[in-house]
């Protein structure tokens, strides 16, 4: 159901706001999910597991630090929506995606009728 590779995401919460996930891979294979990845507080591993139906229950480890619960499922569309938690008064949203593409970063675009070209960035299907 969920293709292990390079994935995107962000929490939020409401003293940092919504924060990326930075260089977040995930694994799924078997039931299991691990993966790892940085964001503001700092680098984490992911371990976990989900079902057939897409749900999806991790634990987020920071480096030294706190452990994160995170709770989710598909929403039909490849992605993982759910709700982060830290005992049971620290909460918020998550959301996560598969990253289909690689960013080749921005590319020259002569466009008709645009007195100045136009920088888009490239993406590559793997």
């Amino acid at each position: 159901m969920y293709p292990s590779g390079p994935w995107r995401g962000f929490w939020e919460q409401t003293v940092f706001g919504k924060q990326p996930m930075r260089q977040l891979t995930l694994r799924f294979q078997g039931g299991r999910i691990d993966g790892d990845g940085v964001d503001v507080i700092g680098r984490f591993t992911f371990t976990g597991s989900y079902d057939d139906a897409g749900s999806v229950a991790m634990v987020k480890q920071y480096a030294g630090l706190h452990q994160v619960l995170y709770r989710g499922a598909y929403d039909g569309e490849g992605s993982i929506l759910g709700r982060w938690s830290i005992g049971e008064y620290w909460s918020g949203p998550f959301a996560l995606a598969p990253i289909h593409g690689e960013a080749l970063g921005d590319v020259l675009v002569e466009a008709a009728d645009v007195d100045e070209p136009v920088l888009l960035e490239a993406v590559v299907e793997r």
